[in-house]
């Protein structure tokens, strides 16, 4: 059997990864204990909370630690096990970490749907991506038909699902992007009703342009001048979904221009994390998988190639060069 790769975290990033802040090594596979399984993945999620856990910041889990295999959400096929419920060839899905194989309890491993594809179980599917947009958009800005909603990183995996769920309860949508490509996949494709590009854009003006009557909710995944911009504009009793912070994960963390509007404007502001909402599976797959069934969500699969390539491929979140759900093809 093949050595195992490991990516093994060596150093904070200071800004984007860069070369020594982390290292491949190879280790020798583990073997199994009674209720366990070796699973050989296949593939690996690329998600911006990846820089999040290389850092030592307070946050949501443990960080990575200095010297520890890098976390990250993977699938793969069960090579061995030595747990009643999984045999050999089963498709899983875990906290596998950036490696060729990873053992984990088997118990606790999901197994996944055979009737879908393994990598479009990393899109709109999966917990990461389908839970976060649905909660997000469902539970906690409750969007109605007639509201006004603005959906930051709007091209991203989760923030273009949240933007079709909110055209399938009825909702007006404007996205923000940082490219022409995806102002124009969002809205021709997509079904976005506006889109502020907001490195060429006066955020401001277009967004009173696109919006004359205020905004009555927002799912952010960025924060920064987008969340900043749009406070001033939301409606009485308006509703924000705080998903994430990808402005701020690679500089030092400043704080939020116009607060001050969450008073005003009365709004509900909600942080929220995937992990604590699993109970929702059920209802989201079933309401994800009739929107892809009758067209009304479409979705893009970004494949990397290569576990070598880890370090390229995360950074690519932070660039915009990725086109929709980022993976990588180990």
């Amino acid at each position: 059997m093949a050595a195992n790769r490991q990516w093994i975290l060596r150093k904070r990033p200071e800004g984007p990864v860069k070369d020594g802040d982390l290292e491949l090594v190879e280790k020798p596979i583990p073997t199994l204990k009674a209720g366990e399984v070796l699973i050989k993945t296949t593939h690996i999620s690329i998600d911006p909370t990846h820089r999040i856990w290389m850092s030592d910041a307070p946050q949501y889990m443990p960080c990575v630690e200095i010297g520890d295999v890098m976390r990250a959400v993977s699938s793969g096929v069960v090579e061995e096990s030595k747990f009643d419920g999984l045999s050999k060839g089963d498709v899983v899905g875990g906290f596998g970490g950036c490696q060729d194989y990873f053992v984990a309890d088997g118990s606790a491993t999901n197994k996944l749907d055979p009737s879908i594809p393994v990598p479009d179980q990393m899109g709109p599917f999966s917990m990461l991506i389908g839970i976060t947009a649905f909660y997000g958009t469902m539970k906690i800005c409750k969007v109605k038909a007639g509201e006004t909603m603005v959906v930051s990183g709007a091209a991203g995996a989760v923030g273009s699902l949240v933007g079709q769920l909110a055209k399938m309860q009825g909702a007006r949508v404007i996205g923000t992007v940082g490219s022409q490509e995806k102002a124009e996949w969002i809205t021709k494709e997509l079904g976005f009703d506006g889109v502020i590009n907001y490195k060429t854009d006066d955020i401001a003006a277009k967004l009173k342009e696109l919006a004359p009557d205020g905004v009555d909710c927002m799912f952010d995944n960025t924060a920064g001048p987008v969340l900043e911009e749009t406070l001033l504009q939301m409606n009485n009793f308006g509703r924000i979904a705080l998903c994430g912070l990808i402005n701020q994960y690679n500089v030092d963390k400043v704080g939020v221009k116009n607060y001050d509007m969450i008073l005003m404007r009365r709004l509900a502001v909600q942080g929220f994390i995937c992990t604590d909402q699993l109970e929702h599976m059920g209802e989201m797959l079933a309401m994800v998988k009739a929107g892809v069934a009758e067209d009304k969500i479409k979705y893009k699969l970004d494949v990397q190639k290569g576990l070598e390539n880890y370090p390229k491929v995360v950074n690519m979140l932070f660039t915009g060069e990725n086109a929709g759900k980022l993976m990588i093809e180990v």
